[in-house]
């Protein structure tokens, strides 16, 4: 029996065996041109064509029931069936892949696509149908969860107009180049084209929609530049207030940069976010990067992007990693920024505590100098030999201390100099009286007894209103002299009494010591009323002045990072904070300028806004989840298609790996769009690789859907 071949125009012809190709084909094209052409088929009337419309309706009606089980069917396929088979193929062995909807379609007689058409239709219909179902699945799932894993089905569950036509969009592109020759590179190329740049179309239409409606309002009255100005300084100023400073004290550069990123904020929404403004300025007068989670504070914002930091971080794509290397680059800064008030020092403790002595060692050598100095003068006159009046002496000391009751509180040496005085045992001269004074301002400053140094006093004022005895007053001179050099001491030693860290200086202490206990300590020595004295006796030595400055910075910083090197320490806001309240204020304001304190508070505010977690977030802190996501991410690159196609990993598999999560981390670090308010229902997570079309997985936001979000309604 030869060969049957089925010929257009002559039906079903047989060929000899053995006959070539080339034959087969002459013969064909001879036979066809003894064949008449055929007659032209004769259009149908309406009604013909009515009869056909209604005789095809239940055939449309059952390919479209079979479309939908299969979608839906594929859908239970993905997270159901096909993962049971794999866990079974040890016992079962390898099975087919699972096709849940086709075989049930099967079961039940829905016919099958019989054209390209009906093929590519039905692609589409199935990718929308799955699409729906998990759509559906997720939006219950949000209200039954909480968490990490609501903060994902709401995501799952957002903007369903845009997935269900991108995945319509995708399903129709793939099958209509497959049923055009296309190969599996070139599906999933369509496919990857038309579900992306449809809900693109989508948001554009909605744009230009939402644009012409603006025009077509009436304008309100115009706004001078100078008026925008006004309410741009008002709201900054309104904001800071709680920080107790004003935009005219932060640096220029810094205020024109909070100026700048408020102006595009209020383009978008009116309605501002005096928090974020507020916190927006402590971002930019510390040099870090303010981003979504920290202006806004609220707990969905903050647990999206910590939670989308971790999967970016267990990615392999730097893109990807953008929010983690953010956060890096902040804690860096906060420790650069503390370097460059000082705490860069190279002087650990000692050497910073000697600086400081040293200053303190120079003001007391130059007071005792200058003190010797009247004392040579006073004992270089003649009169320090003239004799005082004995009997006025005694007479007036005893007179002072029976009348206070306190005779019985001079020290014995004391008693018995003025009894010696009393009956001409002790020459009482100019000199000896000198002499005499020393000794009860040593006795005085040396007992603790209130009554002792009162009857002390007493003696002191006895001998300081003791005349000279008549012919002797030569002697006035040198009283005089005497006194000059005496009420200099005595000013310096108030000076020295009130000031610990001078006294310490001049008995002896090493330099660590003397930085804890009179410099960054919390009590004793180190309260304020003692710092600010010592500050006195040092202000004229800037190298002194400068060594304090460095050292409470220096005792910021390691309390900050626990003593570790800058590049290998993680800044800790709860301990630089502790820190910087145990110093104070009204400390840190006897060494620096205002414009420095406000930044070493803005440090410790940004590494709160940074580090603590809002009460209500739910970040993963275990990373279990970031690691799953990013192995997701990784699986979606290697798949095994993939790796056919001509650069398909570096054009198709790594974009997608990492497309979302650095799309998403640029909107977390979007500061106007950020200004304007907290997002209701975020995208942070789409990149979890659990979205069912592009559209989803490319976080598409519309117009509509970003004022909605702006203004605080839900967008699910």
């Amino acid at each position: 029996m030869g060969q049957i071949i089925e010929v257009p125009n002559q039906g079903r012809v047989e060929f000899p065996d053995g006959m070539s190709d080339a034959e087969i084909v002459a013969a064909i094209k001879k036979n066809a041109l003894s064949y008449p052409a055929p007659a032209a088929a004769k259009s149908k009337g309406f009604g013909g064509q009515l009869n056909d419309f209604v005789a095809s309706v239940p055939r449309q009606v059952g390919l479209a029931a079979r479309y939908g089980i299969e979608g839906a069917g594929g859908t239970f396929d993905a997270f159901v069936g096909n993962p049971v088979r794999t866990l079974a193929a040890p016992i079962l062995g390898n099975k087919p892949r699972a096709d849940t909807g086709g075989a049930l379609a099967n079961i039940i007689g829905l016919p099958s696509p019989a054209t390209a058409q009906e093929r590519v239709v039905g692609d589409a219909t199935r990718l929308v149908a799955g699409s729906a179902g998990i759509i559906g699945a997720a939006g219950k799932a949000a209200t039954m969860t909480n968490g990490t894993t609501q903060a994902v089905a709401r995501t799952m569950a957002a903007a369903p107009l845009k997935q269900l036509a991108s995945g319509g969009a995708a399903g129709a592109a793939g099958g209509y180049t497959r049923e055009t020759g296309g190969n599996e590179g070139s599906q999933l190329l369509a496919s990857l084209a038309a579900g992306v740049a449809t809900p693109f179309a989508m948001g554009g239409v909605q744009r230009a929609a939402a644009g012409i409606g603006n025009r077509l309002r009436p304008a309100g009255p115009p706004v001078s530049p100078q008026q925008q100005q006004a309410q741009i300084d008002i709201t900054i100023n309104s904001a800071l207030e709680q920080n107790g400073i004003k935009l005219g004290d932060l640096p220029a550069q810094v205020a024109q940069s909070i100026r700048q990123d408020v102006a595009k904020a209020y383009k978008i929404s009116p309605d501002l976010s005096p928090d974020a403004v507020r916190r927006l300025a402590d971002y930019r007068l510390t040099g870090t990067t303010p981003t979504a989670a920290g202006l806004l504070r609220d707990p969905g914002t903050f647990t999206r992007q910590k939670n989308l930091a971790k999967v970016g971080a267990n990615s392999k794509e730097p893109a990807a990693q953008q929010l983690s290397l953010t956060e890096e680059a902040n804690n860096r800064q906060l420790t650069t920024g503390l370097n460059g008030l000082g705490a860069g020092t190279v002087d650990d403790a000692y050497a910073g505590g000697s600086k400081v002595m040293d200053a303190l060692s120079a003001r007391n050598a130059r007071a005792k100098a200058l003190i010797d100095q009247r004392y040579s003068a006073a004992r270089a006159t003649d009169g320090r030999s003239a004799a005082l009046d004995p009997s006025a002496f005694t007479q007036r000391a005893n007179n002072l201390l029976d009348d206070a009751m306190l005779g019985g509180k001079l020290p014995s040496d004391v008693r018995s100099l003025l009894n010696k005085a009393a009956k001409g045992e002790m020459p009482l001269t100019v000199d000896v009286a000198e002499q005499f004074k020393t000794r009860i301002g040593e006795l005085q400053r040396s007992t603790l007894d209130k009554a002792e140094q009162k009857a002390l006093g007493m003696v002191r004022t006895a001998l300081d209103d003791t005349p000279l005895l008549p012919g002797q007053q030569i002697g006035q001179e040198a009283m005089s002299a005497f006194g000059r050099a005496r009420s200099l001491n005595r000013k310096w030693m108030e000076i020295v009494e009130k000031t610990p860290a001078m006294q310490a200086v001049r008995e002896g202490i090493e330099p660590d010591q003397f930085v804890q206990k009179f410099i960054v300590g919390s009590g004793g020595n180190a309260n304020v009323m003692d710092v600010n004295m010592m500050r006195n006796s040092i202000k004229k030595s800037p190298e002194a002045m400068d060594a304090v400055r460095e050292q409470i910075t220096s005792f910021l910083k390691t309390k900050a990072l626990n003593g570790a090197a800058d590049e290998a320490g993680n800044f800790s806001q709860s301990a630089y904070n502790k820190a910087l309240a145990q110093i104070g204020d009204r400390k840190l304001k006897l060494f620096f300028p205002a414009d420095q304190i406000a930044q070493m508070k803005a440090i410790g505010r940004v590494a709160s806004y940074e580090q603590v977690q809002p009460v209500g977030s739910a970040v993963n802190n275990a990373n279990t989840a970031a690691a799953g996501g990013a192995m997701m991410l990784d699986r979606i690159a290697n798949l095994p298609f993939l790796s056919r196609l001509p650069m398909g990993k570096a054009m198709l598999a790594d974009p997608l790996e990492n497309i979302a999560l650095s799309m998403q981390a640029k909107r977390s670090m979007n500061v106007p769009l950020n200004l304007a308010g907290p997002a209701k229902a975020p995208a942070q997570l789409r990149a979890r690789g659990l979205m069912m079309s592009p559209a989803a997985l490319m976080g598409i936001e519309s117009e509509e859907e970003r004022q909605r979000r702006l203004f605080g309604a839900p967008t699910f």
